[in-house]
């Protein structure tokens, strides 16, 4: 009776541990009592994006890393206009890089003529100079303050065909949507005006909002221990896959004790060299015994995990440097049996359309498990622009994949050679490009540095004007003594 008193008392102990640890890594609390629905793919995100929005009385919030000039982004803009017309509110922030035809081409003029407010997330200027790292990644949509819908889909045509996942929440947790969107919102400009939010209990689901911003590294400290505590199950899916050290090293610990850990990739990326990059870090996941698989059909787009039946995550974060450390991002992890195992059913579904990389050879390679059947592909950007903006993006990402290569901390299989001998041939093709034309390199840098410097000059100068500025006299005495 005693050692099952202790055995309660340790475990007891060990779930409050746990909960504190992952409430200090995510920076969130657990919140219990709401209604979470998982959305699949982009004609179900999008469906219940348009219902709820043309449902709207009072206040619409849009938090987006793309809101694109094409035609679902032009019927949603119209269903905006018409929502505006009956005197909702709408509240829109873009983001500047994801963007930027949209912003210099005025598709966003209707909205701001019919009273919308509209504010781009770090856009140019000689007050804010130019900053192509640290973008508003997020995806967020609340709508009367009762219902958010969270993922990784942006509103563009571009992803109807794509595999992504994201959420429909309503609950106590909308608070903190709503504080995640006005803290973007306060940072460029006024704050937002307070707004009618339902916060009543909707469901079962207890879950954390993770809204990172620049340096915070929430989520990173968050994933790093999730690969800890997993003690059966680890499914991961991501688009833009470039872990840091600390992080594959967590996912080879995790399997060499004995833990399921499973990757699944794009194999046809709309970034084809993330694709490239991504494939020089399998080996060491291969050896320490993590299953990866490409994804045969068009890009699939989803960041989400899994871990033991009993936790998810759904967002915008991708696992590499830059979503982890310089961007906004948005996620939900969500602690709820059903909810996680409606993700592993989906997983596994997603696998049975995807070729698993395995070692083989004498030499044990990364191979395929099998002849992979040609899919289709994914088509090119109709503008070199989108993929020019896409690529700056995802610079940030490049340095610590390739980190272990160039220190020689290990050789370059055979297997991975002609990913690393595209790179190099990329980066001798930009070098002899400057040798040409030096003014390739020169003139971007000249307008960088006179971006910084009027801005750096226009922000110290009313400060220098107010200190030089003589302080005005104080008024005559009144010397007047008959009262």
């Amino acid at each position: 009776m005693a050692s099952h008193h202790t055995a309660s008392t340790q475990d007891t102990l060990f779930r409050q541990l746990a909960e504190q640890a992952l409430a200090r890594s995510a920076g969130a609390p657990l919140v219990a009592g709401n209604q979470i629905d998982v959305l699949f793919d982009a004609e179900a995100n999008f469906q219940a994006w348009w219902d709820r929005i043309a449902s709207a009385r009072d206040s619409i919030l849009i938090e987006m890393y793309l809101f694109a000039d094409d035609e679902f982004g032009q019927q949603l803009r119209g269903l905006l206009l018409e929502r505006l017309a009956q005197g909702v509110r709408v509240y829109v922030l873009y983001d500047w890089l994801g963007c930027w035809r949209e912003h210099y081409r005025g598709f966003f003029t209707p909205l701001l003529a019919a009273g919308a407010q509209v504010r781009a997330w770090q856009a140019p200027g000689w007050r804010s100079g130019l900053s192509l790292l640290g973008r508003d990644h997020r995806k967020l949509i609340v709508v009367d303050g009762d219902t958010a819908f969270i993922g990784g889909l942006c509103i563009s045509s571009h992803w109807q065909d794509w595999r992504d996942t994201g959420l429909r929440l309503r609950g106590p947790l909308l608070s903190d949507a709503i504080a995640a969107f006005a803290d973007s919102w306060a940072a460029c400009g006024e704050p937002l005006p307070s707004l009618a939010a339902n916060l009543e209990p909707a469901g079962q689901v207890s879950a954390r909002l993770i809204a990172t911003t620049p340096s915070t590294a929430k989520l990173m400290r968050l994933d790093l221990l999730i690969a800890g505590f997993a003690r059966e199950r680890l499914w991961l899916t991501d688009a833009y896959f470039m872990g840091t050290s600390a992080y594959l090293s967590a996912l080879c610990n995790a399997a060499h004790d004995g833990v399921d850990v499973r990757l699944l990739v794009p194999r046809s990326s709309d970034i084809g060299w993330i694709a490239t990059v991504s494939r020089t870090l399998y080996r060491p996941l291969l050896e320490a015994g993590v299953r990866v698989f490409e994804w045969n059909g068009p890009m699939i787009h989803a960041k989400t995990a899994v871990a033991d039946g009993r936790w998810a995550r759904i967002g915008s974060t991708n696992l590499n440097i830059s979503s982890w450390l310089a961007n906004r991002e948005l996620d939900v992890a969500i602690e709820d049996n059903s909810l996680a195992a409606q993700m592993e059913t989906r997983f596994l579904q997603d696998i049975d359309n995807a070729t698993e990389v395995v070692l083989s050879g004498t030499h044990k390679r990364p191979a395929l498990a099998k002849p992979r059947q040609q899919g289709p592909r994914l088509p090119l950007r109709q503008h070199a622009a989108a993929s020019a903006a896409a690529a700056a993006r995802q610079a940030a990402r490049l340095g610590d994949a390739l980190d272990s290569a160039i220190r020689g901390t290990r050789s370059v299989e055979d297997s991975e050679a002609r990913a690393f001998a595209s790179i190099a041939l990329v980066l001798i093709a930009l070098a002899a490009a400057v040798l040409w034309a030096p003014y390739l390199v020169a003139l971007p840098l000249a307008l960088l540095l006179l971006l910084a410097s009027g801005s750096i000059l226009l922000r110290a100068a009313p400060r220098l004007w107010k200190k030089r500025r003589p302080p005005a006299s104080p008024p005559p005495a009144d010397t007047d003594s008959t009262g």
